[in-house]
Formats: structure tokens, sequence, C-alpha cells
């Protein structure tokens, strides 16, 4: 910049070094991830660096001739130097507008023009003139290819790094075009120059990195939203019920017309909505969450939900995962309505656990839930009973009545136990006419008085026949107890014992195996009993036969007790006489 005062002063020249190793940091700075800005700065800065060394060279030279030395070789290398920061700030320049190959055609010509006239002035036709006029022209040309390149690109959007570049870059140029000219006035600022631009160059690059930043930013951005408009777009038809939830307050912002649909939301109003309130389960809620944060997604999970304008909850299946939304994390929620199929399913598992006729529970379910039920009484020390019921005369009522008839006897026997035992005791038809009852928590002696009240109970019942005439029924109960066993076979078989004792004594009655019966009753070899003229369903076969047709209610085979037969006009009158 024609400025050897800068090597006469040590703290200008101090002060110098220092912006120029800021601008070496600005570099660092500005083109460590931008591969625009890399090529550009970097040779800018050894443009720089090479104009600052050729001012060096020409304080040395200024001594060598005032001491009677030749200084051809340092004008040479001077000139060099000029050049080759000419040629640096160009190829900046040109690559700032163009591309790499365009400025690298551009060092070569210049390059060696310049190299072959730096030569021919200097040692072959020496002009003092020329050499001195390059001197000018060099740092003159670099300096016009800079603020030609900057202002190209400060007149592109988001661009005030190459703004400040430019204005820096033109006042240098003006700068050295007045010396040229001699037009340029001795100030006191001049030894202050190359401080101030190597300074402004050093924020000029600071301010590119961010103009490039913020245009990477806006691009995102406008990708951004290009992705939620997809998104949104998507969503809206899709012809799933999706919603769009946040995942630190759980608010809905986004559903389609489906979901509105489904869920009873109005659309204009989704702030006011949460996901979780839609959940008539906590538990499976709760479920889905911890999946979500193990997994980040979710398919085909089964949720019950309620909405704001129904009182019944219906199935949902749900795939759901976190993802960016709006510049948040949110979950993506899409639904499909299982109502109808979790319906199915719930028939068919009632279908294999219930008994068709009364809607009680079957053998099988009653065996395997008390097993279950008796281990864990088991660790608790707790008791159990077993009851055991068998419609009595049964066989006659669907002899004088009709099979009908005797369906509804099984059914209000059924629905009267069911009314008359806890929600937690287990009552099943075990087959035919008898039913099994399971009593936790009930030793023999209280499941006696639990049998009596239900006896009790009903034999007050009445149903009628087709032809409307009253029908009175009673039933026999055998008990047994966690005293006896804790084997389910074992109680329910001991408890049919204690019902056949009933049926002896009597019938309408409760009869409790007690643990003095159980040495005769083992003894016994569980044989099958000759004497079948009771009406006593023969349990000791039940595991090795198919189990009795729970739809027609009657065992064909069961031999009526002549003995204590009445005639049907007094069947009621006998029933409550026993009662």
């Amino acid at each position: 910049m024609g400025n050897i005062e800068v090597f006469n002063q040590n703290y200008i020249f101090i002060l110098t070094l220092a912006t120029l190793g800021f601008l070496l940091f600005s570099c660092f700075y500005a083109s460590g991830d931008s591969d625009k800005l890399f090529a550009p700065m970097w040779m800018l800065f050894i443009g720089f660096v090479a104009e600052f060394a050729a001012e060096g060279i020409v304080a040395a030279a200024t001594e060598v001739y005032a001491q009677g030395g030749s200084v051809e070789s340092y004008i040479f290398a001077e000139l060099l130097l000029l050049l080759l920061a000419a040629i640096f700030m160009g190829m900046a320049a040109t690559s700032i507008l163009a591309t790499n190959l365009a400025s690298y055609i551009f060092a070569g010509a210049i390059g060696a023009l310049g190299a072959i006239a730096i030569a021919l002035f200097v040692f072959i036709i020496p002009d003092g003139n020329i050499v001195n006029s390059m001197r000018y022209i060099f740092p003159l040309a670099g300096f016009a290819c800079i603020a030609i390149g900057f202002w190209a690109k400060a007149g592109q959007e988001h661009r005030g790094g190459f703004l400040l570049g430019a204005v820096a870059a033109s006042a240098v140029a003006f700068w050295i075009l007045l010396k040229f000219f001699d037009f340029a006035p001795e100030i006191k600022a001049a030894p202050y120059i190359a401080a101030m631009f190597y300074l402004t160059m050093a924020f000029a690059f600071m301010m590119m990195k961010s103009d490039i930043l913020y245009t990477r930013i806006e691009k995102a951005n406008q990708q951004i939203e290009k992705y939620n408009d997809r998104i949104e777009e998507m969503i809206r038809l899709s012809p799933f019920p999706i919603i769009i939830s946040r995942l630190g307050d759980d608010k809905i912002i986004l559903a389609n017309n489906n979901a509105c649909k489904l869920f009873g939301i109005n659309a204009k109003e989704l702030d006011r909505y949460h996901l979780k309130d839609f959940f008539a389960d906590s538990d499976n809620r709760q479920l889905l969450t911890e999946r979500l944060e193990a997994e980040k997604e979710v398919q085909d999970f089964e949720i019950l939900v309620k909405t704001p304008t129904s009182d019944t909850p219906f199935w949902l299946l749900a795939s759901a995962n976190v993802m960016d939304y709006n510049y948040d994390l949110v979950l993506y929620s899409a639904f499909q309505d299982i109502t109808s199929r979790k319906n199915r399913e719930n028939l068919l598992k009632n279908q294999a656990i219930r008994d068709p006729l009364t809607s009680l529970y079957n053998r099988r379910y009653f065996e395997d839930e008390v097993s279950k039920q008796i281990l864990a009484l088991k660790a608790k020390n707790s008791p159990y009973s077993v009851l055991m019921l068998d419609a009595d005369f049964f066989k006659k009522v669907n002899d004088t009545y009709g099979h009908k008839t005797g369906d509804k006897v099984l059914i209000e026997l059924a629905s009267t136990a069911e009314r008359a035992l806890r929600d937690n005791d287990i009552v099943a038809r075990y087959g035919g006419e008898e039913f099994v009852v399971f009593l936790p928590g009930i030793k023999a002696e209280d499941g006696k008085g639990v049998a009596d009240r239900l006896r009790q109970s009903i034999g007050m019942q009445t149903v009628y026949s087709d032809d409307n005439t009253p029908v009175k029924f009673t039933v026999s109960v055998g008990v047994s107890s966690s005293e006896i066993s804790d084997n389910v076979d074992m109680l329910i078989k001991t408890a049919d014992e204690a019902l056949y004792k009933a049926k002896q004594n009597g019938r309408n009655r409760v009869e409790v195996f007690e643990a003095h019966d159980l040495e005769a009753f083992m003894a016994q070899g569980q044989v099958e009993r000759k004497d079948e003229s009771q009406n006593h369903h023969p349990i000791f076969d039940k595991e090795k036969s198919a189990e009795i047709s729970l739809l027609d209610g009657i065992e064909e085979n069961k031999i009526s007790d002549d003995k204590v037969f009445v005639e049907e006009q007094n069947i009621s009158s006998q029933t409550n006489k026993d009662a």
C-alpha cells in the first residue's frame, strides 16, 4: 500500500502485525466449515501477506540504497511479491464470482505476463519509471479485483460482509490510485492504513461467515416449512385418523377431519385438548408412554379411549412415533377403530370360558382359575371353600314341563347364585344341573352358612312353564374346604361327596365334608357308586368323558328316585316345606 512508514516505527509495525494476526484468526473461524469461503479467504490472506512483505522489502532496499549498494534484486523481489499479491487477490475475486478453474486461468495469464514484464524492465531494459508504475499498478489491480468481486456479491441478499469488504478494498484502491497520480495528500493516518484495512477485512470475513450461516438457516427454514406442509397435506388426505401432539405438554396441535370426528374434537379449538384426556385406561397410557420412551416408535398398540361426546369407551389400534415438527418434538399418532374386532374377540373369549345357557363360567375355566387362586391364598395362609350344587328332581321338571322350562330353572338358579354371592366368588356351571362355587377367604364353617343362605334364596325363586304354571325348585349343596385339600380336583370330588350325602339325607339341604370323612373317602378308592337310584351325577367319570352339552341342560341317563318322587302338582308345596 506504499506505507514504508510501517517499518520505520516499531509500535506501528507491531500494531499492523497484530491486526494481520487477527485477520488470520478470522480466516480460520470463517472458513472452518464453509467450502464456499475456504479458498477465497485464504487466497486473500496470502495476497495481503505478500503485499505486506513487499512493503518490508521496500524498506530494506531503501537502507541498502542509502549505503550505496545494488538494489536490483530487492526491486525484483518486491515486484514479484506485489505481482503475487495481485494474482492471489484476483484469484480470490474470480473464485467468488465464477469457479476455481477460471481463477487459475486468470492467475496463469497474469503471472506469466507480469513476470516477463518485471524481468524485462528490471534487468534487461531497466526503466525506473515503469518499475515505479508497477509498484502501484499491481496492488491497484489486486484491490480493484477484490472490490469488483465483493461489490458483485454485496448486491445479493444478506451479504453485509461482502459489502464491508467491498468498501474497504475500494477505499484502498482509490488511495493507491491517488498516490499513483501524485494526488494523495500527506495525512497523519497514512501509517495506519494497512492495520485499519486488515482489521476491517477481519470483521468482513466474520460477517461473511454469519451471512452464510444465516443463508443456511433460511434455507433450512424453507425446507422445514415445505416438510411441514407435506406432513399437513399427508395428514389431511389420510384415510386414517391422525393426531400430532406436543411431547412437552401433550397438547394436540394438528388433527385431520377423520380424527376430529372420531374423538369428537372441535377443529377450531385444538389447543383445548390433551391426548391423555382421551385414554380410558391410565395403565394402558402408561404402558404406551414407556414403550415410546424406550423405542421412540410403537406399532399396532391397542388402546381403550373415550370422547367428550360419548360415555361408551371404544378400542383403537394406534401406531405412534416421535418426530420433529415445526421446531418441536411431537408425537405422531395414527389410529384405526377396532371396536368391532375387539367385540368379536371378547365374544370368542367368553364362548371359550362361559356357559352359553347361563352365562356362568364353564368347568374348564373354573378349574384353571381356582388352581391359580389357591396358590395365591396358600401363600397368604388364607382359607377357601368349594360348594357343589345340584338341582333337586331336575329330570322330573324336564319330563313334566319340558326342556324349555328346565332351561329357565337353570338360568334362574345361576342368576340367583351370582346375585347372592360376592364379586370375587367364582360361580360356574359344572355340567347338566350341577354348579360349583369357589369362596376365597371362607373356611368350612362359614362356607356352610353361605351355602345354606344360597340354598334358601334359590328355594324362594319361581319360574313359569309355557302354560304359565308356576314351578318351584330347590338345590342340594355339598361343601369342602382348604382343611381337606389344596388341590382343586380333590376339593370338587369331596364337595361332590358331601352333595351325595345331602341327596341321601333328603335333598334341599347342605352337607359339609369333614376332615374325619377323608380317611373313609380315600379307602373307597373313588369307586363308582353302584346305587344310581339317587339323582347324582357320576363326578368321578368327568375327567375321562366329554363335557356335557350346556345347551340342553339335562342328562337323559339320570334315574329318578321313586321313593321320594312326588306328583308334579305337589312339587311346589314340598319344596317350601323342605326350605
